[in-house]
C-alpha cells in the first residue's frame, strides 16, 4: 500500500508537524556536537533577617460591645430554658393532681348523691306540715324581652394611656423573666 502526503491511517490524522521535526533532525546532523554548559550561579551569603515585631493593635469598641451583647443574650437564653424546664416541671405536676382531683370528684359526686333521696326528703317535710302550692301561690315570670346591659367606658386616653401602656409592657417582661 502507497501512501501520500495527504492519505489518512485508519482514524489517525496525518501528523502536521512532521516536516518541521524532520528539518531539526538534519540541521543537529550537520553541526558537531557542542557540550552545553549551566551558566553559573553566584553564590550569595545568606544573612540572616531579624523578625519585627508586629505594631500592638487596638480592639475596637464596637468588637467588644457586640461580644458582650451576645455574652448577655447567652446568660438570658439560658435563664429562660431553666424558667422553661421549671415551668414544664410544674405542669406536670398539676396535670398529676387534676386527675387526681377528677378522679376523687367523681366519687364524692356519687356519695353526694346517694346521701340525698328525694322522696324520703319529701316525705319528711310533709310529715313536718309543709303543703305543695297552690295554683294561686305559683308566679311565672315572663323573660321574653330583649337583655340589655350598659358598659362604662374606663379606659384612659392620650397621655395617660400611654404611661399605662409601658406600665404593663414592663409588668409583663418582669413577669416573663421572673
Amino acid at each position: 500500500m502507497k501512501y501520500t502526503r495527504s492519505a489518512t491511517v485508519g482514524s489517525v490524522a496525518l501528523d502536521l508537524g512532521y516536516l518541521e521535526r524532520r528539518a531539526a533532525a538534519e540541521r543537529t546532523l550537520d553541526r558537531p556536537y557542542e557540550p552545553r554548559t549551566l551558566p553559573r550561579v553566584r553564590q550569595e551569603e545568606k544573612t540572616r533577617t531579624r523578625a519585627r515585631a508586629r505594631e500592638q493593635q487596638s480592639v475596637s469598641l464596637f468588637a467588644v460591645t457586640g461580644f458582650a451583647a451576645v455574652a448577655v443574650l447567652c446568660v438570658l437564653l439560658l435563664f429562660s430554658y431553666v424558667r422553661l424546664t421549671e415551668l414544664s416541671d410544674s405542669v406536670v405536676t398539676l396535670r398529676n393532681q387534676y386527675t387526681d382531683l377528677k378522679a376523687n370528684e367523681a366519687s364524692l359526686l356519687a356519695e353526694y348523691e346517694s346521701a340525698f333521696d328525694l322522696s324520703a326528703i319529701e316525705e319528711e317535710a310533709m310529715a313536718e306540715g309543709m303543703k305543695k302550692p297552690q295554683s294561686g301561690q305559683v308566679y311565672y315570670l315572663d323573660l321574653s324581652g330583649p337583655d340589655k346591659a350598659v358598659v362604662y367606658n374606663t379606659e384612659k386616653t392620650g397621655f395617660a394611656a400611654l404611661l399605662a401602656n409601658v406600665g404593663k409592657g414592663f409588668y409583663t417582661a418582669v413577669e416573663y423573666f421572673r
